[in-house]
């Protein structure tokens, strides 16, 4: 009997030991933000549509779509300099997400058209290094 607790208790003890490694947390916290919240409504002609991790190369991965003025290619490339500028900052400034700058994680963006879904509008890799 005594021999049983004490492998339950080792047992429990190991369990409460597990804490959630930071890639773990992205992985879980992406996964239930998409259930949650996704698709987002619109707002200032684009929306998440879902959010995952990548763990092979640490990213966190954000698929949205581009509505009405904002669903042109040709607008996309000409402003497209300025987009990656507006996510860089919006990643630097999310207090939200500081942890896993800090802890190494990258971001990509990978936007398509509401009109034609598998159109890839827009496509970018923010490597932690530049974010920080």
């Amino acid at each position: 009997m005594k021999k049983t607790f004490i492998l339950i208790i080792s047992a429990l003890a190991l369990t409460a030991c597990h804490h959630e490694t930071l890639d773990e947390r992205a992985k879980r916290e992406t996964k239930e933000y998409t259930q949650k919240y996704c698709p987002t409504p619109f707002i200032n002609y684009t929306r998440t549509d879902s959010m995952t991790f990548e763990n092979s190369s640490r990213t966190i991965i954000y698929y949205c779509s581009f509505s009405d003025k904002m669903d042109n290619a040709d607008i996309i490339n000409k402003n497209n300099k300025k987009i990656i500028d507006g996510l860089k900052k919006g990643i630097s400034d999310n207090t939200g997400i500081k942890s896993y700058i800090d802890g190494g994680l990258n971001f990509r963006y990978v936007v398509h058209s509401k009109k034609n879904p598998e159109q890839i509008l827009f496509k970018h890799d923010f490597n932690n290094k530049e974010i920080k």
